[in-house]
């Protein structure tokens, strides 16, 4: 039988997978999930609690990440082994806040296409209080990308080449149907505690002092989450 399969790679990002977890249980989205963690990180990061209907499966794979390493194309290769054919799969990042429309509005994106991200990334890194928009022209960042059909195979196969820039060359390769959507569900977060992250957004200097309350308007009362990690202006 097919699934709605959520994948995310992990590891020293206990805080991160605790709020990412709690995005999840507030989904508009009531159907049953499998949620694969690829965690490769020692110690192992706690499970998170999660409600009635979703099947956790945590894989510990034989490597562990060192700091400097990229171990998010291995991870994503090694969950996609365990998805089947049929299944829908969508990439939810430890380190990123999905508003509760985010499932039920990239599955309905997926009735009527193969591949489904958002046109535009924002992101804002909690540590330096630092935001930016970045707007994708022909591609959507992995953390808001939603597969399935031969889009989801030829997700497969990038994985396995072990690429380091999974989302590009999948939009780049992918001729089949697929939309960039305006849908404003995801928010990438940088600075979190621990394992550090890869991306630009992680840079001291990037984007745009917030002084407006950049965080709170897109992400409301989830804004409060994230003030135990805010540096003190």
């Amino acid at each position: 039988m097919a699934e709605t399969v959520l994948i995310t790679p992990t590891g020293g990002r206990p805080e991160g997978m605790t709020l990412l977890a709690r995005y999840i249980a507030a989904q508009a989205f009531s159907g049953p999930l499998r949620w694969i963690i690829i965690d490769d990180v020692n110690p192992a990061t706690p499970l998170p609690d999660v409600h009635d209907g979703i099947d956790v499966e945590v894989i510990r794979p034989s490597w562990r990440w060192q700091p400097g390493d990229n171990t998010q194309c291995r991870s994503m290769a090694l969950a996609l082994d365990q998805v089947g054919a049929d299944d829908t799969v969508l990439v939810i990042e430890d380190d990123d806040a999905y508003l509760p429309d985010h499932l039920a509005t990239t599955l309905r994106e997926l009735e009527t296409c193969e591949l489904t991200g958002e046109r535009v990334s924002r992101y804002y890194n909690v540590a330096t209080g630092r935001w930016q928009l970045m707007a994708g022209k022909v591609h959507a960042s992995l953390a808001s990308n939603g597969v399935r059909g031969e889009a989801l195979e030829l997700l497969r196969g990038i994985c396995a080449k072990g690429t380091r820039t999974i989302d590009l060359d999948l939009w780049r390769q992918f001729n089949g149907p697929k939309r960039l959507t305006d849908h404003a569900n995801v928010i990438g977060i940088k600075g979190l505690p621990g394992r550090g992250g890869i991306g630009v957004g992680h840079r001291p200097n990037f984007g745009i002092s917030d002084q407006c309350g950049k965080l709170r308007e897109w992400l409301g009362d989830y804004a409060d989450f994230y003030k135990p990690f805010q540096r003190a202006a």
